[in-house]
């Protein structure tokens, strides 16, 4: 039979490594805290066992949604051993936690990871001392290179294997035997108050088992909770230390809270402190006592290293100009110079001659008909193949995120645009999902989990989409190869360009009453910089755009095939049957909705058709236009994509507007439905996508107007003033006085 291995420990210390690694799944790494964000499932062969990563926290106290869902596996108590990974750098802050599991009193191994890390520090830990002063079984292992970890995987079946002998043999001993049943439930107690002995002194540890029978009886009568001693050991903790949440779900039982109530003030009586500060002050002695008897400690240049490049990366001066260089270097690269090579060759050659030629030669061979052979040609080798010819890009892209993020230099990132977001009603941990963002819209809307103040958490969920995701750079890469193809700076323009777009959305967001909350304390560890891994890059770059080209292969197909029919039929006089495209069902429907972009610069019925397939979703809009301008056949006569582009978009200031519309707008139809679930109100939902769709119109307009007035592309006229007015309404909402939630005054009747 199975037996399920909890994963536990604190954010950044290995546990997602480890998980992909004994497992064989490809759970997102990254060098940086708040990566796992919710439990995932995997599953050991060689040892038959189902593995649960929880995930990363620093305590079980519930402040953040992780932390809940960590705190409610372990109390469901379905799992058979916990697996605490620690890091072997920083023992002394791993411990904390270590103390709060140990009062479960549940099978457990501990295995301490990054021991390569430590040995590079010079850090040198007695395992054995640490093993034998806390009663767990302990293993090093270093996830990232696999050290340890068969030792690890013996330890956790030793363990497992052990605790299901004991309970087989307490079952057989307890079982009809009332008298034995009492004595085996006294012994436990014995070995909890044994187990907070460790942690805790005799008094306080008394203290916690008055409250545990106090527990235990209100179990028993309500149900409220399992009647598991290691459940009752950490509730009666939490309610000593106020636990809010316990608090709220005890408050009419009177026996428990008596028992509470005494206990509190015999301790603080005492002590002369608060119950909290004593648990908290305990604890540490405990820890700094048994990190004095097994971590020796000397000096290395590894951890110097990291120091020093923090001198420049976190610097208050340097930090925001480096990460504008990397930021252009990351976009030079991936959409200036290597990626659109290519990218260049998968839309010339491999799509434009191979692919193209190959497909004809097969379609005349068997005698295809017309429509069949437009179809195949034009529709999915056009369409699709104009959208798989960017995936160069998005490999380079990733590439370069992917050791940004693992180095560790995207946890500095947080930290130094900290201080810049925190005026515009944001921190720096709403980072986290616009980095996200730049792969797909759905995870970054989930990543948003991780911020507790739910405002911050609103304004981040409604903009971070605003970030150019993999489906966005095609038609960013399009336009930029088109009308600027001499230029670096559009692509990094356009990221940054996101980047303000978020905080000016912020900034008069929170404003509102409806935004009024504080912004939450920011705190975030900062690991070491690390040589990223191969296969971790490798890794998260295969599935970011594997996600990317399983997309193209049904939503885009499905997409491109169904605008080629609606191109390429109508009704006429002569019956149905395949029309010119001028003449088909789409270019009626796209004539019927143009001139709502006609303020936008493009008035065709061909860009209206993209944007609104771009809704659904984005990998949808060069796809389209890949099919209605014929980019089959174009590219077969070596023609190229920003010709027929041009003759699309009369100007570059509306190749622009058209971009940003794309870009700005609402999201894919699959991170709606996240902004959806996410926001948990259908009033915000409502107001987040007409939010966005007016801001992504209002943008386009002010950059088409204005950019192609100030370029001498447009003439000065009523559009011209219309931005204007929107450049004033702009500088209003952000000089605007904050708005403040009225306060009724309500006074009882009786006092009346």
């Amino acid at each position: 039979m199975s037996q399920t291995i909890a994963l536990i420990g604190n954010p950044n210390c290995g546990k997602t490594t480890l998980f992909n690694y004994i497992t064989g799944a490809n759970q997102y790494v990254g060098n940086w805290p708040g990566v796992t964000l919710d439990k995932a499932c995997g599953y050991v062969a060689s040892h038959d066992f189902k593995v649960v990563d929880l995930p990363g926290l620093y305590s079980l106290s519930p402040y953040s949604p992780e932390e809940i869902v960590s705190r409610n596996f372990l109390l469901g108590g379905k799992y058979d051993v916990l697996v605490n990974i620690m890091d072997a750098t920083h023992l002394e802050r791993t411990l904390s936690l270590t103390c709060e599991l140990m009062i479960f009193n549940r099978p457990m191994v501990l295995a301490v990871n990054m021991m390569d890390l430590a040995h590079k520090q010079q850090i040198e830990l007695d395992l054995q001392a640490l093993e034998q002063r806390l009663g767990i079984k302990t293993v090093a292992i270093s996830a990232a290179t696999g050290e340890g970890i068969p030792e690890l995987l013996d330890a956790i079946k030793t363990v497992a294997e052990g605790a299901a002998a004991a309970q087989t043999v307490a079952a057989h001993e307890t079982a009809g035997q009332g008298a034995a049943a009492a004595h085996e439930e006294a012994a436990a107690k014995e070995q909890y108050f044994d187990a907070m002995l460790r942690c805790y002194d005799e008094k306080l540890a008394a203290a916690i088992s008055r409250v545990m029978s106090a527990l235990k009886s209100h179990a028993t009568t309500s149900g409220n909770i399992a009647a598991d001693q290691g459940n009752l050991a950490f509730v009666a903790l939490s309610l000593l230390q106020q636990d809010k949440a316990y608090l709220a779900s005890y408050h009419q039982d009177e026996q428990v809270m008596t028992a509470v109530t005494r206990e509190v003030a015999a301790l603080e009586s005492h002590y002369q402190t608060d119950v909290e500060g004593l648990i908290a002050q305990e604890r540490y002695a405990f820890i700094d006592n048994l990190v004095r008897q097994v971590v020796v400690k000397r000096q290395g240049k590894y951890h110097s290293l990291s120091e020093r490049i923090d001198n420049i990366a976190t610097n208050r001066w340097l930090g925001i100009p480096l990460f504008v260089a990397i930021v252009y270097l990351t976009y030079y690269l991936a959409v200036s110079t290597i990626g659109t090579m290519g990218t260049d060759y998968a839309n010339d050659v491999l799509f434009g001659e191979y692919a193209t030629n190959a497909a004809a030669a097969l379609l005349t061979s068997i005698d295809a008909p017309q429509w069949l052979s437009g179809l195949v040609i034009d529709g999915i080798i056009g369409g699709v193949g104009a959208v798989l010819g960017f995936v160069p890009q998005m490999i380079v892209l990733f590439i370069i995120l992917s050791l940004l993020e693992q180095s560790g230099y995207m946890t500095r990132v947080a930290f130094i645009l900290d201080r810049l977001f925190r005026h515009f009603g944001l921190s720096g941990r709403s980072i986290i999902p616009m980095v996200v963002a730049t792969g797909c819209g759905v995870p970054a809307v989930m990543a948003t989990n991780a911020i507790d103040n739910i405002n911050e958490k609103r304004i981040t969920i409604i903009t971070t989409t605003m970030m150019p995701c993999s489906a966005k750079l095609p038609i960013l890469a399009m336009i930029a190869a088109a009308f600027f193809p001499e230029s670096t700076l559009v692509a990094p323009g356009i990221y940054f360009l996101a980047i303000f777009s978020i905080a000016f959305s912020a900034y008069i967001l929170k404003k509102d009453s409806a935004f009024k909350e504080e912004v939450s304390p920011f705190v975030l560890e900062m690991p070491n910089y690390t040589i990223p891994k191969l296969r971790n890059v490798v890794r998260s770059t295969y599935e970011r755009c594997r996600a990317f080209v399983i997309k193209a292969g049904t939503v885009i197909f499905t997409t491109v095939v169904a605008i080629w029919f609606l191109s390429n039929f109508n009704f006429s006089a002569e019956g149905f049957g395949m029309v010119e495209v001028n003449d088909s069902m789409l270019a009626a429907i796209g004539s019927a909705l143009a001139f709502l972009f006609i303020p936008l610069g493009f008035a065709s019925w061909q860009a209206s058709v993209a944007i609104i397939t771009g809704l659904l979703a984005k990998e949808n809009v060069v796809g389209t236009l890949a099919v209605l301008l014929g980019l089959g056949e174009v590219a077969e006569d070596d023609a190229s994509l920003g010709a027929a582009l041009h003759g699309e978009f009369t100007t570059s200031s509306a190749a622009l507007a058209f971009l940003a519309f794309n870009l700005f707008s609402t999201p894919c139809i699959a991170a709606l439905g996240a902004m959806k679930r996410q926001l948990n109100n259908k009033r915000m939902f409502a107001f987040a996508v007409f939010y966005l769709i007016a801001f992504a119109y209002s943008l386009s307009l002010i950059i088409y107007e204005l950019g192609g007035f100030i370029t001498g592309e447009v003439a000065f006229g009523p559009g011209t003033v219309v931005a204007l007015v929107l450049v004033a309404i702009a500088l209003y909402l952000v000089l605007r006085p904050e708005r403040k939630q009225r306060t009724n005054l309500s006074i009882p009747v009786k006092q009346i």
